[in-house]
C-alpha cells in the first residue's frame, strides 16, 4: 500500500519543475519582443500616413507579416494605437521618481525615454490630440508634464492642495506644458544626439526663467536657490 504524500511532496507535485518554467519564460520574452517590434513598425507607418489614413494592411506589409499575425496580438487598429501610446507613457513615467539633481535633470530622463520609442512619442505629441479616441492619453501626458512643473514651482516642498493653489496657476502652466512637450519633439526631429547637452542647457535656462517669473507673478513663497545645471544624471 503506497504511503501518503507529505504536504511538501504534494506541493512539489503541483508546482511546475524549474526546467519547465524556462521555456515558458522564453516564449513570453519572445512574444513581448515581437509585440514591441510590431508597435515600432506601426508607429513609423502611422506617422507617415496619419492615424486616420494608415491601414493594418500597410502595417503588416511593413512588418513583413500577414494581417492575421497582427490581429492575433492587436484586436483592431485602434487597439494597436492605444498600445503604442500606452507604451510611450510607460517609458516616460519610469524616470519620474528620480531624485532632483538640478535644472535639466527631468528633461534628460524624458529625452532618453522619448528617444527609446521615438516614433511613438512623436506620434502621440503630433497626432494624438487630433482624434477623440486618443485625446485622453494625450491629456494624460499633459497632466504628467503639469505635475512635474508644479513640483518645480514649490521645490523643495510639495505643491499645496488644489484649493490652496493660486487661481492663475493653470494659466501659467498651460503654455509651459505645450513648450515642454513640443521642445522635446522638435529636438528629436531636428537635433543631433551629440549636441544633447547644449539642448538640455538651453531647456534648463528656459525652465529657470519661467520658474522665477511664475513664482513672482503668482506671489509664491518659493525659495530662490542657485541650483546648478544637472551634470550628475547623464547616462
Amino acid at each position: 500500500m503506497p504511503r501518503p504524500k507529505t504536504t511538501a511532496a504534494a506541493h512539489d507535485d503541483e508546482a511546475p519543475a524549474p526546467e519547465a518554467l524556462a521555456p515558458e519564460a522564453a516564449r513570453a520574452a519572445r512574444e513581448a519582443e515581437r509585440r514591441e517590434h510590431f508597435m515600432r513598425v506601426a508607429a513609423a507607418v502611422f506617422r507617415e500616413h496619419g492615424l486616420g489614413g494608415a491601414t493594418m494592411e500597410q502595417v503588416a506589409a511593413a512588418a513583413g507579416v500577414t494581417k492575421m499575425v497582427l490581429y492575433r496580438r492587436f484586436a483592431s487598429k485602434e487597439a494597436l494605437i492605444q498600445a503604442i501610446f500606452s507604451e510611450v507613457m510607460r517609458r516616460l513615467k519610469v524616470g519620474d521618481g528620480g531624485p532632483w539633481r538640478g535644472y535639466g535633470a527631468g528633461m534628460r530622463r524624458s529625452l532618453a525615454a522619448a528617444r527609446s520609442f521615438q516614433d511613438g512619442f512623436l506620434l502621440l505629441v503630433r497626432q494624438g490630440g487630433q482624434h477623440p479616441a486618443y485625446q485622453p492619453i494625450q491629456a494624460e501626458m499633459r497632466r504628467r508634464t503639469g505635475q512635474r512643473l508644479r513640483g518645480l514651482l514649490w521645490y523643495p516642498d510639495p505643491p499645496p492642495p488644489r484649493a490652496e493653489r493660486p487661481a492663475l496657476l493653470d494659466l501659467s502652466l498651460e503654455p509651459m506644458i505645450s513648450f515642454c512637450n513640443e521642445a522635446l519633439a522638435y529636438w528629436l526631429e531636428h537635433g543631433q544626439p551629440s549636441r544633447d547637452e547644449l539642448y538640455l542647457r538651453w531647456y534648463a535656462q528656459m525652465m529657470q526663467a519661467w520658474r522665477h517669473n511664475a513664482a513672482e507673478l503668482l506671489n509664491l513663497d518659493s525659495p530662490e536657490q542657485d541650483w546648478p545645471f544637472d551634470t550628475e544624471g547623464r547616462p
